[in-house]
């Protein structure tokens, strides 16, 4: 008996140390979805539900971080103490599980996108398969030359049955990344929000028009007192507008042409947008046919009820459901069909959301939330390619696009929130920069914009575009 105590209290320390790689670098991204599940004779049953952030585990139900074992404790079985093989990820494993494909060398890939190569991680010159569209280098393959025709990853040419010849030179050590899905929380600011943009005060009258009666802009969403507007030479209201105001100029400039370009429905992309596509088939020796030339986009907002727009804001909500968990506020709500359709959920507006559309053959193959908040910033808070049609150039044809929009307003800068794992694509290929705290609090203070946990916001100063027009480089990022 006391031999077998001492194993087990060996197999333990072991599992200890091999657990600790979930919460290191490379390990478990935050964000990843866990819950704890109990098995019985029958049947499966889910007990709690959070996610994992920093060095522990975020519950669904109380929003307090916890360790594996306060987890397991939480969700009523302390005596089990197993979290790690009790705990599982949306896709079915066990934190048992990760941890010991980790320490054989897999990898966590997140499935933000595939201009990274999925052996060392690193960018560069790299070769796709042409099934599932998987990056690689050719030396991490250790092939002496880029191989003639079609390339096929490990996986693909074993689905296929297209044997080892497709895949020459790739060791047969290379086991498939462990995907995982994560679930994007909105992050509550810990603050209070709103308040007079010009004298930050809070109180207001709710029955009666006087100078502490409150109204909104209809472009930036700032709260402004009557008062306080007529005292700083803003304007002088008598009532409560009928129709849609605006703080400045500005504001309502930026709202028609916004309307304008709902009201114009789906444009073709620059020639030398879709020159972009055309070189990233090319580079990845798919076939190309004149749906580069007939690439289109459009700008969408579910509020204006045109009927035409109706699929294409449908189909871009399930890109979003298929790329990303859903977005939940702290009531628990999906705020993805919010966000899409413009409308208002757990006390969060989204009117002054738009969709925006990258379009081939009549289906939508990328898509981006923006919300302009006035000329000083916009925000693209969420992004997704389908599987299908990612590593093709589409979505830098429509971030060119949305970009080039800006720029003909006189946006100055684009913000966005961006998963640890994504950082470098968004910093090294499309310029971006970490956003300094104080700036984004004085933003938060004023503006809804959309933060999520475990993110770090980005910003970016819109590229200034003469006359409207662009010529891409030869090296413009890649998705």
């Amino acid at each position: 008996m006391k031999r077998k105590g001492t194993a087990d209290a060996g197999t333990k320390k072991r599992d200890n140390f091999l657990h600790q790689s979930l919460f290191m670098p490379k390990g478990l991204p935050d964000g990843a979805e866990l819950a704890y599940f109990v098995k019985g004779q029958k049947f499966i049953q889910k007990l709690i539900e959070g996610y994992k952030q920093g060095s522990g585990i975020v519950c669904g139900c109380c929003e307090r971080e916890l360790s594996p074992s306060q987890f397991e404790a939480h969700a009523g079985m302390a005596d089990r103490r197993q979290p790690y093989r009790h705990v599982r990820t949306s896709n079915g494993l066990t934190l048992h599980d990760i941890a010991l494909s980790l320490s054989n060398g897999q990898r966590i890939t997140t499935d933000i996108g595939d201009d990274m190569c999925s052996i060392c991680g690193d960018s560069g010159d790299l070769l796709f398969c042409h099934e599932c569209c998987q990056a690689v280098h050719p030396a991490c393959l250790n092939l002496g030359h880029l191989p003639e025709g079609d390339w096929h990853c490990a996986n693909c040419a074993d689905e296929n049955g297209l044997g080892r010849k497709a895949v020459s030179g790739e060791s047969s050590r290379i086991a498939r990344p462990i995907v995982i899905r994560l679930t994007r929380v909105v992050k509550a600011p810990e603050f209070e929000i709103g308040g007079c943009a010009i004298c930050r005060e809070y109180d207001f009258s709710s029955t009666t028009f006087d100078d502490r009666t409150i109204i909104f802009c209809d472009q930036c969403e700032k709260e402004f007192h009557v008062g306080c507007l007529r005292d700083s030479g803003q304007c002088d209201l008598k009532e409560v507008p009928k129709d849609k105001w605006f703080c400045c100029d500005d504001c309502k400039r930026i709202y028609g042409a916004l309307q304008s370009s709902v009201s114009n429905g789906v444009q073709i992309i620059p020639t030398s947008f879709s020159n972009v596509i055309r070189r990233r088939h090319l580079e990845k020796g798919l076939f190309i046919d004149e749906a580069t030339d007939c690439v289109q986009w459009c700008i969408l907002n579910g509020k204006s009820h045109y009927p035409e727009d109706l699929p294409l804001l449908s189909s871009a909500a399930a890109i979003f459901q298929e790329c990303f968990d859903p977005i939940v506020a702290n009531s628990g709500c999906d705020l993805i069909p919010a966000m899409v359709y413009g409308r208002s959920i757990s006390g969060q507006e989204f009117g002054g959301m738009y969709c925006v559309v990258l379009i081939v053959r009549s289906v939508v193959v990328s898509a981006g939330l923006l919300r302009i908040f006035g000329r000083e910033i916009a925000e693209l808070p969420v992004v997704a390619t389908t599987r299908e049609h990612q590593g093709k150039g589409y979505f830098q044809a429509l971030f060119a696009c949305i970009e080039r929009f800006l720029s003909s307003l006189n946006v100055e800068s684009l913000m966005l929130p961006a998963a640890e794992e994504a950082l470098s694509i968004w910093t090294e290929k499309f310029g971006f920069t970490k956003m300094k705290e104080e700036q984004l609090m004085n933003y938060q203070k004023q503006l809804q914009v959309t933060v999520f946990k475990g993110t770090s916001v980005l910003v970016k100063k819109v590229q200034q575009i003469p006359n409207n027009s662009v010529n891409l480089p030869d090296n413009f990022p890649s998705e």
